[in-house]
């Protein structure tokens, strides 16, 4: 097995929108950055492909603002949460749009932004284990290689390299959750234009059923439920998928499926995951950051992919990347990503009750479920300052 000693201060496993948003801040702070990915791009993603204007926000800071403008998109206005007696409630985004971006471009778009960063990316390789030496992570096996880093990024998805070294066990119950898509053309009668649309039902425990502003005439579609709760209904997931379709023969009657179905897991925030060990930190799913209420976890993969370059590259400046380091990592991420997960997890218990009772029905509940919407418990975007 061959050494590679090291031309590179950080290794980052995996180019999806952590890897990247990880890889450009760390070449910005002047350090040697390598990234690998399994795939080669552009590549397709299973995804329901929605943007908030955060995620936005940070796409247009990695440089790839403009690209992603330029890419077949179709702008998000609003949202509508749809309830099962018919009632309504709705957000406005105002100025702050979202957008629907399939992941076959927009993850292409990203790693140019990381390339011409200056970062090296490597396609087509997969990390299979990292390299522990001393408590610490200092590289990974890579096939025959072995590359030694000073610090690694684990932002490889669910079943991460990570998984093994940090010694967690994979997420089930109410720390995972499972979405099926397809996309459609033909779809007809948006409630408005350019809103994407969140139907919530019984038959979707802890989740809901989307239909999302079409790209070039083709809709991404489809259902997502937490993991308790599919186990609890006792139907298949293509079944969910399926029946909700059969619900809306109004939309459905003249599409036209375009591909298959696609299944995925979504690892959820979970305040108790250890996100990293000295040498190591992870990120995006990899870490376990996705919203439990609206599924989005771009913008999470994004944004724990900015703090972790932040993390690193001052813990290297000041030596390496140590338990302490790692601790300022998890309060950060805590703080912005799953602490006000944790909380809209507790909003998705309440939103279950509602709707499996039908309570919603009620006035005053009515109005709390608005309250929380235009608070914006239930919305696809949120507030940039500045």
């Amino acid at each position: 097995m061959s050494q590679d000693h090291g031309s590179f201060d950080v290794l980052v496993i995996g180019a999806g929108p952590s890897g990247c948003a990880a890889g450009v801040g760390l070449a910005r702070a002047g350090l040697r950055v390598r990234v690998i990915d399994r795939a080669t791009f552009p590549r397709p993603k299973v995804c329901g492909d929605a943007l908030s204007n955060r995620a936005i926000a940070i796409i247009g800071s990695l440089g790839a603002g403009e690209a992603l403008d330029a890419a077949p998109h179709a702008d998000v206005l609003g949202a509508l949460a749809l309830l099962p007696d018919g009632g309504c409630i709705p957000r406005d985004y105002g100025g702050a749009r979202g957008m629907i971006v399939g992941r076959l471009d927009l993850d292409a778009l990203l790693v140019r932004a990381l390339a011409a960063s200056g970062a090296r990316v490597d396609q087509g390789l997969s990390a299979d284990e990292l390299v522990v030496e001393g408590g610490a992570v200092v590289g990974a096996r890579i096939g025959s290689e072995v590359v030694r880093a000073r610090a690694v990024l684990a932002a490889d998805g669910p079943g991460s390299v990570a998984t093994r070294a940090l010694g967690l066990d994979r997420p089930r119950g109410r720390g995972l959750a499972i979405s099926a898509t397809a996309y459609f053309e033909g779809v007809t009668g948006a409630l408005r234009e350019g809103w994407s649309e969140h139907w919530f039902d019984p038959s979707l425990p802890y989740g809901y059923g989307w239909i999302f502003p079409a790209v070039e005439g083709v809709a991404n579609v489809g259902v997502y439920l937490r993991r308790d709760g599919y186990d609890a209904r006792g139907a298949s997931l293509g079944s969910l998928f399926e029946a909700f379709l059969a619900q809306h023969p109004d939309r459905f009657s003249g599409a036209r499926r375009v591909g298959a179905v696609r299944t995925w897991q979504l690892p959820l925030s979970d305040l108790s995951v250890r996100p990293g060990m000295p040498g190591l930190l992870t990120l995006g799913d990899a870490g376990r950051h996705v919203d439990p209420l609206t599924g989005e976890g771009i913008w999470q993969a994004l944004r724990t992919g900015e703090i972790a370059a932040e993390v690193c590259a001052g813990a290297m400046r000041s030596g390496a990347l140590d338990e302490a380091a790692v601790r300022r990592y998890r309060w950060r991420v805590a703080r912005e990503v799953d602490g006000p997960a944790t909380l809209r997890g507790r909003i998705q218990d309440g939103m279950q009750a509602l709707v499996a009772s039908g309570l919603y029905r009620r006035r005053e509940l009515q109005a709390l479920l608005r309250w929380g919407y235009g608070s914006g418990a239930l919305e696809v975007s949120k507030s940039v300052a500045g």
